[in-house]
């Protein structure tokens, strides 16, 4: 399967792109967003996720543009998304959301090959990307979009829906809670009437700063106003500064495994869950494949419970796991045990290491370390076009550091989990190899 953009002479499956803008369907007025420590810390990194749609009579009933009637009132709500970045003309450099309404870009594409036969290719890496804008932050700030979202029809009448996030307006919930609040307006459930209120911090010193980058963060410098991995790291990140393009030599895998494997793998001693037991088994297959790489240290990232849920920013809590045996040869029980008990919170220290230079570091954080991002409890199915569900979802992270990454989420049945792991290219096909073995 070929992929627009691969240069190979073969004719692309993905075409005939067609762009449009989204704006709130009423004037927002002259209104800023604030943007927290732990938002200017995740600015580097974007959210990629596909929802994917089965040929029916409701889907066939739905044009893009009917589909894009709903977005008016819901760009009322989530206003902030259709800002664009800006700094203070005055008094410092922290970065901030002008509420402009210069809109959500829409894109519209085909696919000339049926949604069976894109799911179905076990071949074709780094699924998400082809179906979603690889847009980046920058150099222009005040001229580039938040948020893409993409609508890719198959021949066979199936849809693709594609959510392009800069990971800076809000974290994985913010973003799927958002994205589900357009489903239904799109299904005529009423909406909240008020608008989600703009972040307002009036204080964004740090009584103690921290001058020492917690080690689930790496910090890296940016040359320029383009908010991605510099062009000099491992990854070989190329940013094209006309039209904000992002590429790498990372790539992106994913598969699903059954709730009895999972099980299975439970049994070997303590019971843990299953964000647990399936981060440590990935962990370790990755450490046995890059036999000599030091991989003592993971970062995990989770949905915090205490979250305020008011407003769109970054309330995920960052953790690290550090082990000092080999982790090839401990149990998986221990492993799994070592994240769900060991883990030792670090939101507060990266945020204060952020706020101690007023916002302006540039930092990784999926990919510092091997990262692990727990989704479980993501409505991912949740979006609904009227009353059709969708019959696979899949999410992937952009712009993450050499080390890596792995979404673990619900899968596309009740009783499977899917994880997604975000590589270098030269390391996936191995671990792809492995862990295939261990789950199947």
């Amino acid at each position: 399967m070929v992929v627009e953009g691969n240069n190979n002479g073969s004719a692309p499956v993905v075409y005939d792109h067609k762009q449009s803008t989204v704006v709130p369907g009423h004037v927002t007025g002259e209104v800023n967003h604030d943007l927290t420590n732990m938002d200017l810390a995740m600015k580097l990194h974007y959210l990629r996720g596909v929802y994917y749609f089965k040929k029916s009579d409701i889907l066939d009933s739905l044009t893009v543009f009917k589909m894009k009637e709903p977005m008016f009132p819901w760009l009322d709500m989530y206003y902030q998304i259709s800002g664009r970045i800006r700094r203070p003309e005055e008094g410092g450099s922290r970065p901030f959301v002008k509420c402009n309404d210069c809109g959500v870009r829409i894109v519209e594409a085909k696919c000339n090959v049926t949604l069976d036969e894109w799911l179905g290719d076990k071949e074709l890496l780094s699924r998400c990307k082809h179906l979603v804008p690889s847009k980046v932050l920058g150099p222009q700030l005040f001229f580039s979009p938040l948020t893409y979202v993409q609508f890719t029809k198959f021949t066979c009448g199936g849809l693709a829906i594609g959510l392009s996030w800069s990971h800076v307006i809000g974290d994985p919930q913010t973003a799927v809670s958002c994205f589900n609040k357009w489903s239904q307006l799109l299904q005529d459930i009423k909406a909240p009437s008020k608008p989600i209120p703009p972040n307002k911090i009036e204080n964004n010193n740090i009584s103690s700063p921290s001058d020492v980058a917690p080690s689930s963060v790496k910090e890296v410098e940016l040359s320029g106003e383009t908010w991605v991995l510099p062009s000099d790291s491992k990854l070989e990140t190329i940013a094209n500064h006309c039209e904000g393009n992002y590429n790498s030599t990372m790539a992106t895998y994913s598969f699903q495994i059954k709730d009895h494997k999972i099980k299975q793998l439970q049994s070997g001693g303590s019971q843990v869950g299953d964000f647990e037991i399936i981060s440590a088994l990935i962990w370790q297959t990755i450490a046995k494949v890059m036999e000599g790489k030091e991989l003592n240290t993971v970062t995990i990232c989770k949905n915090n419970p205490s979250r305020s849920n008011k407003n769109l920013t970054n309330e995920q809590s960052i953790s690290s796991v550090k082990i000092d045996s080999a982790v090839t040869k401990l149990e998986l029980s221990e492993l799994a045990m070592a994240i769900s008990k060991h883990a030792k919170n670090e939101t507060q220290v990266v945020e204060e290491y952020v706020g101690g230079d007023n916002g302006f570091k540039d930092l990784v954080v999926y990919g510092a370390n091997l990262t692990f991002v727990d989704m479980l409890d993501l409505d991912l199915y949740g979006l609904m076009l009227k009353d059709q569900k969708p019959a696979n979802v899949e999410y992937a992270i952009d712009a993450v550091g050499e080390e890596g990454a792995v979404l673990i989420m619900q899968g596309n049945e009740n009783d499977a989990k899917l994880a997604v792991l975000v590589l270098p290219e030269n390391e996936l096909q191995k671990v792809r190899e492995v862990l295939d073995s261990r789950v199947l």
